[in-house]
C-alpha cells in the first residue's frame, strides 16, 4: 500500500475514533452543554459590557455574570419545581381518594350537568356502538394527566443530587464560556480549515439562530401565559395574572407545560360544582393554551432566524424528539448549519463551473 494513502487512512480513522470517544464521554452531559452554550452565546454581549466595567478583570466579570444568570433564572426555576411537586401530589392524592371512596367530585356530576347532558345524549349512540363508557373514562384520564405531572416534577426532586451535579457543571461551563470563550473560538478556527467568508457565515448563523430560538421560546411562553390568564379570568378564578405568569414559566416543559396550572384550576372548578366553567377551561387549555405553541414558536423563530418555516418546524419537533428539551435549541441550529454548508458547496460548484468555461 502506498505510504501516503496509509497515513491518510490512519489519520482519518484516528479522527473518527477520537470523535466517537469524545461523544461517548460528553453524551451524558449533552443537554447541560447545549443550554450552557446557548445561554453563554446569547448573553456574551452583556458579559463584554460587564468586562469593560470591570476594567478587563475576566474572572471577576465571568463570576458576576454567572451569578446573575443563577439569580435571574436558576433559583426561581428550582423554587417553582419544588413547590409544584407538592401541589400536584396533593391533587393526585385527592383523585386517589375519589376513586376508592365517595367524594364530592364524580364523573356523573359532570356528565349530568344541564349544559352537557343534551350534547352527550346526541353522541351516546356513537359511544354505545364503540363500547365507550364516558363516566368510567373521565376520572382515570384526570388521574393519568396528574400522574404524568407528578412523575415529571417529583423526578427532579427525587434525583436532586444528580440534578444539582449537572446544574453545577452547567454553571462551571458557563463561567468558562464567559472567561475563555473568545480565545477558545479563535483557537478552534485556527484548526478548522475553512475560509474567512464561511467562518463569518457560520458564526453569524449560530448567533442569529440561538437568539431567534430563545426569542421564539420566550414570546410563545408569553402568549400562552396571556391566553391562560384570560381563561382563568373568564372562568372566574382568582389571580388570573399570577396564574398566567406561572403558565408562561411552565410553558417550555414538554407535554405537560401549561397544564400544570390550568388543569388543577379546572379540577377545582369541577369540585366546586361549576361544571360548565371547568369543562370549558379544560377545552380552552388543551386546544388554545397548550397547542398554540406548535404554531407560534416556528413562526417567531423563523422570522428572527431568517430560515424557512418548514426547516424550523422539523428542527424544533425533530430536535425535541431526538434530544429532549435541549433539542428545541439544538435542532434548528443543526439544520441551519447544514443549510450553510450546502449553500457553500453549491457556491463552490458554481464557481468551478464558471472557471471550467
Amino acid at each position: 500500500m502506498d505510504r501516503t494513502l496509509f497515513i491518510t487512512l490512519a489519520t482519518f480513522s484516528t479522527a473518527l475514533l477520537s470523535c466517537y470517544l469524545l461523544f461517548s464521554i460528553l453524551s451524558p452531559f449533552l443537554a447541560m452543554l447545549v443550554w450552557a452554550g446557548a445561554v453563554g452565546v446569547i448573553t456574551y454581549p452583556l458579559y463584554e459590557k460587564l468586562l469593560a466595567r470591570c476594567k478587563g478583570h475576566e474572572i471577576t466579570a465571568a463570576a458576576l455574570m454567572t451569578i446573575s444568570v443563577v439569580m435571574a433564572v436558576i433559583v426561581p426555576l428550582i423554587v417553582l419545581i419544588f413547590t409544584l411537586s407538592g401541589e400536584v401530589a396533593l391533587a393526585y392524592q385527592y383523585l386517589e381518594r375519589t376513586t376508592s371512596g365517595p367524594a364530592s367530585f364524580a364523573p356523573a356530576q359532570i356528565l349530568n350537568h344541564p349544559s352537557l347532558a343534551p350534547w352527550l345524549e346526541r353522541i351516546r349512540p356513537l359511544t354505545g356502538s364503540l363500547n365507550l363508557d364516558l363516566e368510567s373514562m373521565m376520572l382515570p384520564a384526570f388521574k393519568k394527566g396528574l400522574s404524568a405531572m407528578l412523575n415529571y416534577s417529583t423526578g427532579i426532586v427525587k434525583d436532586f443530587f444528580g440534578f444539582l451535579f449537572k446544574l453545577t457543571l452547567m454553571l462551571i461551563t458557563l463561567f468558562f464560556i464567559y472567561k475563555d470563550g473568545s480565545r477558545s473560538l479563535q483557537a478552534f478556527w485556527q484548526v478548522v480549515p475553512v475560509g474567512e467568508k464561511l467562518r463569518s457565515t457560520i458564526t453569524g448563523t449560530v448567533t442569529r439562530v440561538l437568539g431567534a430560538v430563545m426569542f421564539g421560546v420566550i414570546m410563545t411562553c408569553m402568549v400562552q401565559g396571556a391566553l391562560g390568564g384570560l381563561g382563568f379570568w373568564v372562568a372566574g378564578l382568582p389571580s388570573p395574572f399570577l396564574f398566567g405568569t406561572l403558565m408562561a414559566l411552565f410553558a417550555p416543559i414538554p407535554f405537560v407545560g401549561t397544564a400544570l396550572v390550568w388543569l388543577p384550576g379546572a379540577v377545582y372548578l369541577l369540585m366546586q360544582g361549576q361544571t360548565m366553567h371547568g369543562v370549558l377551561l379544560i377545552a380552552w387549555g388543551a386546544l388554545a393554551v397548550g397547542s398554540i405553541d406548535n404554531v407560534l414558536r416556528p413562526l417567531f423563530i423563523s422570522g428572527k432566524a431568517k430560515l424557512p418555516i418548514l426547516v424550523i418546524v422539523f428542527g424544533v419537533l425533530g430536535g425535541f424528539l431526538a434530544f429532549g428539551l435541549s433539542g428545541i435549541v439544538a435542532g434548528p441550529l443543526i439544520l441551519a448549519l447544514v443549510l450553510v454548508f450546502f449553500d457553500n458547496c453549491r457556491g463552490e460548484a458554481a464557481n468551478q463551473d464558471v472557471s471550467a468555461r
